[in-house]
């Protein structure tokens, strides 16, 4: 059995060569098992703009906390680089973010050194084609502080295995909220923080030649806003899930119901004012 292999990144990665990298690679990618490849990038020190400007697209009020969003923002290049890498089965342009789970176990400061990590794992069939998790980690002095979940969805692909039944589910939260108006830019504007400049959130030709009217807005940049209208009252440690339902397109207006559970968390909700369909649902969810 061969031995997990290391890609170590000595600086910070830029997600444009990555992506031309997955485009130029795409036709290529016929595997069907996950690499045993561990992705890493040690002593990382966020910076104070780059957070603050984070924050300003996002919604989150200025803090010596890092938001547990941005952290997912500082683990992503390190997803893109082990699905770029060639051994990785699947092509990257064409996937589609299904859910994502951060657990923060404390809260993360401005000026701590960071190591991140990231791996995929847990192949499995799925209606659709085949979907795996892209696992992200953050220590500190070798404490694990942070994780992320984030299952992709690679259309048209087959691996072993039985695909899960649908399960019925109850309709998300529902009641009065919060209304927000999506610009146009917005994701230019999410790109420009994030780094993450997949052209189907900013170029309407890219976005339609992926069978979308227009761009769409970043799945993360929902969690984030969604996450930072109830910022005041998050615990320091918790879990937080997003599940994306169907693509937010841009210009929109949006409805956003949070609800409290009696367990101290909170169910979430993202839908389109007009017509009340279902983009995000979102729990949150105290650790003990």
């Amino acid at each position: 059995m061969a031995s997990a292999r290391t890609i170590e990144l000595k600086g910070e990665p830029k997600l444009g060569p990555m992506f031309a990298k997955a485009v130029a690679t795409g036709g290529r990618r016929k595997g069907k098992t996950l690499p045993d490849v561990e992705v890493v990038r040690r002593d990382v020190t966020p910076s104070v703009t780059d957070v603050a400007d984070y924050d300003a697209v996002c919604g989150f009020a200025l803090s010596n906390r890092l938001p547990s969003t941005y952290l997912h923002v500082l683990v992503f290049p390190l997803q893109v680089a082990l699905m770029s890498d060639e051994a990785f089965p699947f092509p990257l342009m064409g996937s589609v973010h299904l859910e994502n789970t951060i657990t923060q176990h404390r809260p993360v400061l401005l000026g701590e050194s960071l190591e991140l990590r990231a791996r995929a794992e847990n192949l499995r069939p799925h209606f659709r084609g085949a979907q795996a998790d892209l696992i992200g980690e953050v220590y500190v002095g070798g404490e694990l502080v942070w994780e992320g979940r984030s299952t992709y969805l690679f259309r048209g692909r087959k691996v072993e295995g039985e695909v899960p039944p649908k399960v019925d589910e109850p309709d998300a939260v529902e009641g009065f909220g919060a209304t927000w108006r999506l610009g146009a830019d917005l994701g230019r504007r999410y790109a420009k923080v994030s780094g993450d400049v997949n052209p189907i959130h900013m170029n309407p030709l890219a976005a339609k030649a992926l069978g979308f009217p227009t761009t769409i807005v970043h799945g993360m940049w929902s969690k984030a806003r969604m996450l930072a209208a109830i910022e005041n009252r998050l615990p320091d440690a918790y879990e937080a899930t997003m599940s994306f339902r169907k693509p937010l397109l841009i210009p929109s207006t949006v409805s956003f119901v949070a609800e409290g559970a009696r367990d101290g968390g909170f169910d979430l909700a993202l839908r389109n004012a007009k017509k009340r369909t279902e983009h995000v649902r979102g729990s949150v969810r105290p650790l003990a």
